[in-house]
């Protein structure tokens, strides 16, 4: 048998060491000696792109504050050979980190700094990289950085529930409003829900091209046949939208690729879409047992999973009737999709790293009302919460009770 030699320390390892400021080490400075202080080691990103989103470190004796992303390798050499200096998803990287020392490679965008986190670490007899728990990064684990959400609902889980009620009907109600604009822009209600529901089968990262496939296939177009429907769609796809919309394939699993969610939406729209919608209409969405219907003819037609149905449940079909004016307010359950990623680190901020996820997992409306929490308040203030409105609005209200 054949030793492998690995090397101690692997990518992963390097990130979590980035991550969690109780592994970090508290005083660190640039390949120049520049001290570096972290004020926020950033979002940690599971998709393609810089490693981290939103960082925030300050250069310096003077504490410049710089804000940006931050990209991790075990060797200074890695930023060339994995092509980031011609990618422009790497423009904002503002720190490169490395385990291993190096020289810096070119084509680091101007201003950003490197960091080698191996010579702080390699030496120290305390440090053994095989202590670090992988498995529990990112979500198990949090950024050091103060939440006064968590401290101020970790008393009174119930007002945090009441808050995510409240912001997930203003995010339904808002979707609903730029439906309603629509409807006068297009003048035609099921060619808005057409093109609505196709974004939602192209998910997050090809919402866009299915937009535009919608928009020069109308569904009026569309033949009644679902292969010769999907053949169609498919052609235009390649033929058409490629060109103007670039579709997403990377990093996309193969059940959610573009040529799948093609035919699943041919089967849900071929020569169907007037009968959808009048059976969508007969269910009560203000029901729990009518937002299940609905979720099971869209899994059984359109052959998606139940958080795909869920999510479009909750972004398309409720606030098209709202919009229509066929339901008079949000219901107070959703059916529940899965947990992405910000709702995921929006609900550690809101309810600490400890907190039963059981809160609200069970009631779309509250997953909707952590987005709106991560958009409307987190991605504003990020990092610094004590100027956040919410957290003002929060402690307001504690010294009245």
């Amino acid at each position: 048998m054949i030793a492998v030699d690995h090397p101690p320390v692997s990518e992963r390892h390097v990130q979590a060491l980035w991550y969690d400021g109780a592994l970090r080490p508290e005083e660190l400075h640039t390949v120049d000696g520049m001290p570096i202080r972290v004020v926020d080691p950033g979002v940690w990103n599971l998709e393609a792109g810089p490693d981290f989103r939103d960082a925030v470190i300050e250069v310096g004796s003077s504490r410049q504050r710089v804000r940006g992303d931050v990209e991790i390798h075990l060797r200074p050499a890695d930023w060339s050979s994995h092509g980031h200096a011609e990618d422009p998803a790497y423009k904002r990287v503002v720190l490169h980190v490395t385990w291993y020392p190096g020289p810096v490679p070119v084509g680091l965008p101007t201003g950003c700094v490197s960091v080698c986190l191996g010579d702080f670490l390699r030496t120290r007899t305390d440090f053994s990289p095989d202590e670090i728990d992988l498995d529990v990064y990112p979500y198990a684990k949090l950024p050091t950085t103060e939440r006064p959400c968590a401290a101020i609902f970790a008393r009174r889980p119930d007002a945090c529930l009441d808050l995510l009620r409240v912001l997930g009907s203003r995010r339904l109600e808002g979707k609903a409003r730029r439906l309603k604009a629509l409807f006068v822009r297009k003048g035609d209600h099921a060619q808005t829900f057409y093109e609505e529901m196709m974004a939602a089968f192209g998910y997050k990262h090809n919402a866009a091209p299915f937009r535009a496939l919608a928009e020069r296939i109308p569904w009026r177009d569309l033949p009644e046949t679902k292969d010769i429907a999907e053949t169609v769609l498919a052609c235009a796809a390649e033929m058409d939208i490629a060109r103007r919309v670039p579709w997403r394939t990377a990093n996309v699993r193969p059940a959610n690729s573009p040529a799948r969610r093609i035919g699943d939406a041919a089967a849900l729209f071929a020569g169907a879409l007037p009968e959808l919608l009048l059976r969508l209409n007969e269910f009560d969405l203000a029901s729990r047992d009518g937002q299940k219907a609905a979720q099971r003819l869209l899994r059984t037609e359109g052959h998606v999973g139940a958080d795909r149905a869920a999510a479009m449940l909750a972004n398309v079909v409720t606030p098209f009737a709202l919009a229509e004016g066929r339901l008079s307010r949000v219901p107070e359950w959703l059916c529940p999709e899965g947990i992405c990623a910000p709702m995921r680190l929006t609900a550690f901020r809101l309810l600490g790293r400890d907190h039963n996820p059981a809160l609200y997992s069970g009631n779309g409306l509250l997953l909707q009302g952590l987005i709106q929490v991560h958009r409307e308040f987190c991605l504003a203030v990020h990092p610094d919460c004590s100027t956040c409105a919410l957290v003002r609005a929060l402690a307001g209200t504690e010294e009245k009770c």
